[in-house]
């Protein structure tokens, strides 16, 4: 009988307790802890096993496996949540024998960063990335708003007036100044370009300051608002601020002179108000000019964009041509046509007019050449020290790749669109299909301006 009781009374592990935490604590900062083992009657207990140690709000905040020797365990604690909170002990038991430290204020650390929460992300203080959740798409031209927090290094924010500057991966979106209240500012934003883009955060008070990038986030096109024509030797521009017509809003590049009676490709493209390509399809698109042309025949849109054959009936400069898609018309786009000269152009041959270019204050110089069959064309200028120039490629069966008589024409402007200086050049016009060299000629031209 006495054994039996003994063995019903006998102390076992019930729960664990904290000696008293100082408070406040610094997050991020290490402080002593001593953790008992305590039976039902709160006695300590013998425990000797493991169990462990984290921040009561969660243990992402702080963590740590520890082994008690006769029913205690000191030693160092970090948390890394700035809040009021305890701090708890757990061992493996099923249930497991719990226990919590009296309730401690954390404050925040030393300023160490910039954190970026796009919408769509939550605000996560206490770990290192800062943030939860994917950046939700935005629509381009739009205006967002994103949230900006000065924080220590594990995201808690902290107190800062700092001046701050917002900019973004789209060189066309605005700059934005700004200046932080309580380490924190909500700011809204518009991005121009429809793509990937990122913000940039900066910290214009304190240099030493880390800066941040924001989560990628998906930018889509807007509705549908205007036309852009792109004629060749243009290039779309989405997201361009320009609005004056002589900049040519919407696109870059000069378009190249045609020949009278010569076709070329005219590509529309159904923009947005910040002349993103939209997907729109249908509509009926006319062409225009205030020349003779060819007038083509009108286009439905397709995924955004209308392609057209078009020719000019003669020769002049500065021939205009537009879009219409009733009630959206586009702006007008200027060229020089050229008057087709006779250069008995014969095979294999390859002539250049006017040569010297700016002799007789011409803008541009036409090659001219025979192919006895379509290929591949590479025609590059180089200056007299072997750069490169100016370089173009066309497909086989393209204007300027066909049988008979094909022409190019040079500006006098290098690859970045600027004149090049005056002097000797040489162009090297090469042809090719997939089994041999077809044509490869080279001939020395001089600029004068």
């Amino acid at each position: 009988m006495i054994t039996l009781l003994g063995i019903l009374f006998f102390s076992q592990l019930d729960h664990f307790g904290f000696s008293t935490i100082s408070t406040p604590q610094t997050a991020g900062q290490a402080f002593t802890i001593t953790v008992y083992a305590y039976d039902a009657s709160n006695n300590i207990y013998p425990y000797n096993g493991p169990a462990r140690v984290f921040a009561s709000p969660g243990i992402q905040y702080g963590s740590l496996d520890i082994n008690f020797t006769n029913g205690s365990w000191t030693g160092q604690f970090t948390a890394t949540l700035a809040d009021t909170y305890t701090i708890s002990c757990q061992d493996y038991a099923n249930p497991p024998h719990t226990g919590q430290s009296n309730t401690v204020v954390f404050n925040p650390n030393s300023a160490y960063q910039l954190l970026i929460i796009m919408p769509g992300q939550t605000y996560y203080p206490g770990i290192d990335s800062g943030k939860i959740g994917l950046a939700s798409p935005q629509t381009a031209g739009v205006n967002f708003y994103t949230d900006i927090y000065e924080t220590d290094r594990w995201a808690n924010r902290v107190s800062s007036s700092d001046s701050i500057e917002l900019t973004s991966s789209d060189s066309f979106a605005a700059v934005k100044p700004a200046q932080l209240l309580n380490g924190y500012v909500n700011l809204p934003y518009a991005i121009r370009t429809a793509s990937s883009q990122r913000l940039f955060v900066i910290d214009l008070s304190i240099g030493a300051i880390r800066r941040d990038t924001s989560s990628y986030c998906s930018v889509y096109h807007a509705a549908y608002s205007r036309l852009l024509v792109l004629l060749p030797g243009e290039s779309a521009l989405p997201g361009d601020t320009s609005s004056s017509i002589v900049n040519t809003p919407g696109k870059s590049g000069l378009p190249q002179d045609q020949y009278e009676d010569d076709t070329f490709s005219v590509r529309i493209f159904a923009a947005d108000s910040m002349w993103n390509q939209t997907s729109t399809n249908g509509g009926t698109i006319n062409l225009y000019s205030d020349f003779s042309f060819s007038n083509p025949s009108p286009e439905s849109l397709s995924n955004g964009e209308a392609d057209f054959i078009v020719s000019f009936n003669n020769a002049g400069e500065n021939q205009n041509i537009w879009a219409d898609d009733y009630p959206v018309v586009s702006y007008r786009t200027y060229l020089d046509i050229l008057s087709v000269i006779d250069t008995s152009v014969v095979t294999d041959s390859f002539l250049v007019y006017p040569n010297p270019l700016g002799i007789d204050h011409s803008s541009s110089m036409v090659f001219a050449y025979y192919l006895s069959a379509p290929c591949n064309i590479l025609f590059n200028i180089y200056d007299p020290f072997g750069n490169l120039v100016y370089e173009q490629e066309i497909a086989s069966g393209q204007n300027g790749a066909q049988t008979g008589i094909n022409r190019l024409i040079w500006n006098g402007r290098n690859e970045r669109g600027k004149r090049v200086a005056g002097g000797i050049y040489y162009a090297i016009l090469k042809g090719w299909t997939h089994t041999a060299t077809v044509f490869n000629r080279k001939i020395k031209v001089g600029v004068v301006w």
